[in-house]
């Protein structure tokens, strides 16, 4: 008999982001494996159909969630389930009224800051619900400790792309939405002030027109894929550490040399391969963009590109499979 497992997240389907991409990874990577059926409970999705969403400003970014699903769906996919494996649990837990007596595995892909945390270790108080806890970075770790004492680091991953080469292609793209924390705002600086025979890309929900940057404006996944394959630099420049940054391993990926600004989340997924400039410091990031012209763009990227084993789709599946055994 196969092992039912409900994906459960309160983010919208709709929307781009890194949790939505990683449980679509993961229900890919079951539904091609025998032993299991899966379905995905979130808004504007496939399986159980309801939106409810609102947008909601949280953790320096605008997310949109469903605070109150349909109950029927909810019920009836929570007794079709066998297990329950929640993507950022504080809403599902807190405002859904989650039964006690199922099986769950939470994911943490948040890094939150103090204050939120108190928040959430207060509120989980009165929602207790046994689960067993993973979190995608030691940067998430704190977020999961506020509901188990104890966790089970597993990062994000994607499918490595065996055939991949790097990208000769005299071109800086940013991705990101515009808002203060993934930092578009360095990006069109740079575009006017570094003069050299490199072409400016951006993917971003910004639909303004900029002289100097080719605009993308929410592309679909495909679409992103496209770009990113004929992009030769990609510039992470994040002023506010993620708990992951996906993009960054997505870049590296599809063959782009990786330039980050130095934060934790970025040094966290690069290690000794990355290349870092000053947080939000342009002068930093203009200095490290001439040092490599002078370098063997082709031997860095080799280097990130052999990172990309501590993040491969399977090796890591395997992880949250010897989970699903347990129960």
């Amino acid at each position: 008999m196969n092992t039912k497992i409900l994906l459960l997240s309160p983010y919208s389907f709709k929307s781009h982001g890194g949790v939505q991409n990683q449980i679509r990874l993961i229900k890919n990577y079951l539904d091609s494996k025998s032993g299991y059926d899966v379905k995905l409970f979130a808004p504007d999705s496939n399986d159980y159909v309801f939106s409810n969403t609102l947008k909601i400003r949280f953790n320096n970014s605008i997310s949109t969630v469903a605070l109150f699903p349909d109950k029927e769906l909810l019920k009836n996919a929570l007794d079709w389930a066998d297990i329950i494996h929640i993507h950022e649990p504080f809403i599902p837990i807190v405002f859904w009224k989650l039964p006690k007596n199922k099986n769950y595995i939470t994911t943490h892909h948040a890094s939150l800051s103090n204050f939120y945390l108190q928040v959430m270790k207060f509120m989980y108080r009165f929602r207790q619900i046994n689960a067993i806890s993973t979190h995608v970075s030691p940067l998430a770790l704190s977020n999961a400790l506020t509901l188990n004492r104890n966790s089970t680091l597993i990062p994000n991953f994607i499918k490595i792309n065996r055939s991949c080469s790097f990208n000769e292609s005299k071109s800086y793209l940013f991705i990101g939405r515009n808002e203060k924390r993934k930092n578009f705002k360095l990006f069109k600086k740079l575009s006017s002030e570094l003069f050299n025979d490199y072409n400016f890309l951006a993917i971003t929900n910004d639909e303004t027109n900029y002289r100097n940057i080719e605009m993308y404006c929410n592309p679909t996944e495909e679409e992103k894929i496209k770009i990113l394959q004929k992009s030769g630099i990609y510039l992470s420049l994040n002023k506010k550490s993620e708990s992951f940054g996906i993009t960054l391993i997505e870049a590296i990926n599809n063959g782009c040399l990786v330039v980050g600004s130095e934060i934790e989340s970025t040094k966290f997924v690069l290690g000794d391969s990355g290349i870092y400039f000053k947080n939000n410091n342009l002068k930093s990031l203009i200095d490290i963009l001439n040092k490599l012209n002078n370098e063997d763009l082709n031997i860095l990227w080799r280097k990130q590109y052999s990172k990309l084993n501590h993040y491969d789709l399977d090796k890591n599946m395997k992880k949250y499979e010897s989970l699903y055994k347990l129960f």
